[in-house]
């Protein structure tokens, strides 16, 4: 390649970047709902209202970190696509985590975030996605 000229980014890229914006954008927005209910008389009267905001605010800062790793997915980084295969990996160990520790049998959270998983870190990882990060 010479300079000036740029990659085309595959389509599957394209799709795993726009599930993980989508994911951080919805992280983030979770986290702004869950500092709301600080403010719930349960809160309030439980004494758990900083703990609530904290995660709130762990929950927001984790949806940057999702829409930081996308950006850099999309320019072809290839720390930024072991980072993201890497938080797709822990969200699915904590999902089963919570499945072992609630003992509720609702199996949803696995199920989906091993779909979430599956959607963004294959074609990343496989055929045309794994071709235009070697490229790069």
């Amino acid at each position: 390649m010479t300079t000036g000229e740029s990659r085309q980014r595959p389509g599957v890229v394209t799709f795993s970047v726009v599930l993980m914006y989508i994911g951080g954008i919805a992280q983030i927005l979770l986290g702004i709902l869950t500092i709301f209910l600080r403010y719930t008389p349960e809160a309030q009267s439980g004494g758990i209202a900083l703990p609530i905001t904290l995660l709130g605010a762990g929950m927001i800062l984790f949806g940057l970190l999702v829409i930081g790793l996308a950006s850099g997915v999309a320019r072809g980084s290839r720390a930024a696509r072991r980072g993201a295969t890497a938080v797709m990996l822990l969200g699915l160990a904590f999902a089963v985590l919570d499945l072992i520790i609630a003992a509720d049998a609702d199996w949803s959270a696995v199920i989906s975030q091993s779909a979430a998983t599956v959607a963004v870190v294959v074609p990343l990882w496989t055929g045309r996605g794994r071709r235009y990060f070697e490229a790069g």
